[in-house]
């Protein structure tokens, strides 16, 4: 029976790129394995896709009663339907432990790092495996997405040098690439307001509250406040206890929020002077800044 390799629901770059990257090296190993993805691919990850020639993976229904590994995430609520019924062999990722359990050892291999696929790039090294050439495109592809050029707080001197290893072998201009990744990527103007606020949107269990946290990079955030109204109409008729939207600006490394929450505790969480559409200077990573930021302050509650 193959392995089905897959990333959390609505996949961003990491997700789609670690799965194809780690199921290749399976391959090369000896174990079959496919890589999947759990919903629709971003147009950020497309871009990768399609500037090395990638075919884009199936979208898996179900998870229930397949040999699976799991990366980029580690949650029942970000992973596939299915997944309880399922068998789960290994887990590679970069996220705080998610509450998953299995009746059986696995593989675990979880890295303090800013990207999945940095992770899995030293683990070919590891194995003596020589890393192709659209293969490498898409983890350096990953990493300059989660690092945001490594200017997020999640990323570490080993996402650097992977990255960097990996452009010598793509030959491609790390910086160039990845702003062209952004600008096709960023672009929300084919997208309706559930969308965007869905496009990259993780739930979380806090201290018994159901809180929910999208975020969108754009380099246009004009588009977004234009319709702060029609934002905040959905972002409040959703169901969720707490629910955030961070807009982050690529250029001036910082969120704007928008949000259903008290404003106290978004003060709390982000020091700051708590209206819609706040400025959070800095804050560029749901994993560093906001989930930890929320979490305390929701225990402050």
């Amino acid at each position: 029976m193959s392995l089905l390799v897959f990333g959390h629901k609505n996949p961003d770059t990491d997700s789609v790129c670690s799965a194809i990257a780690y199921a290749n090296l399976k391959n090369a190993l000896g174990q079959e394995a496919t890589a999947y993805v759990l919903g629709e691919v971003r147009k950020e990850a497309e871009y990768a896709l399609n500037y090395f020639k990638v075919e884009k993976p199936a979208i898996l229904e179900s998870a229930a009663g397949k040999d699976v590994i799991l990366v980029d995430h580690n949650e029942y609520g970000q992973s596939a339907d299915g997944l309880e019924e399922a068998n789960i062999l290994e887990i590679v990722d970069h996220h705080k432990l998610g509450g998953i359990k299995t009746d059986v050892p696995l593989m675990v291999k979880i890295m303090p790092v800013g990207c999945s696929s940095t992770i899995i790039y030293n683990m070919y090294k590891e194995n003596n495996v020589e890393v192709p050439y659209e293969i490498a495109g898409l983890m350096m592809s990953a990493i300059l997405s989660d690092t945001l050029i490594f200017k997020s707080p999640t990323t570490t001197e080993l996402d650097k040098a992977a990255c960097k290893e990996l452009a010598e072998i793509t030959k491609v201009d790390m910086e160039k690439y990845a702003m062209d990744m952004f600008k096709y990527g960023t672009s929300l103007d084919e997208y309706s307001i559930e969308e965007i606020v869905n496009m990259d949107f993780k739930k979380f269990d806090m201290e018994g509250k159901n809180v929910g946290i999208g975020q969108v990079f754009t380099l246009d955030t004009d588009s977004v406040f234009a319709k702060q109204d029609q934002f905040l109409e959905y972002i409040n008729g959703t169901d969720f206890d707490l629910l955030v939207l961070a807009v982050t600006d690529i250029i001036k490394e910082g969120s704007y929020l928008l949000y259903k929450a008290p404003d106290a505790v978004i003060a709390d969480a982000f020091k700051v002077d708590a209206a819609q559409g706040v400025f959070v200077e800095g804050c560029v990573s749901r994993k560093k800044q906001l989930v930890p930021g929320l979490t305390a302050a929701v225990k402050n509650m």
